[in-house]
């Protein structure tokens, strides 16, 4: 996929995100989100942008009301480290999916792999 294609699906995602989570994205579903947000063509700092994008403004983790690029890293790299499993990744997929999001050949376990 070429940059503007990428830079194309990356405002898609945006998109699909806020219609999904107009709130913000909770808690439970973050890493289920990430490892779903990995079986795309996102590059690291696109899912960054992403990360960015969809932290909730209350979220207690923006105490100071603000989220830096160091924080996000932290961030992706500790979600890494858990298992969404599968029932999680279909339920996000599922929200997701209602929000318009065309989620054809991107499946759970494809999602889970990609945590490996």
């Amino acid at each position: 996929m070429d940059f503007v294609a990428t830079s194309s699906f990356l405002s898609s995602v945006l998109r699909w995100l806020q219609a999904g989570y107009p709130d913000g994205v909770p808690g439970p579903d973050r890493v289920p989100l990430l490892a779903l947000l990995r079986s795309t063509p996102l590059t690291e700092e696109q899912l960054a942008e992403v990360v960015h994008n969809i932290t909730a403004s209350k979220s207690n983790g923006l105490a100071d009301s603000e989220i830096d690029h160091d924080e996000i890293a932290e961030f992706i790299s500790d979600m890494t480290h858990y298992d969404a499993g599968p029932e999680n990744i279909r339920r996000v997929a599922a929200t997701l999916a209602a929000a318009g999001w065309p989620l054809a050949g991107v499946s759970a376990e494809e999602a889970d792999a990609s945590q490996s």
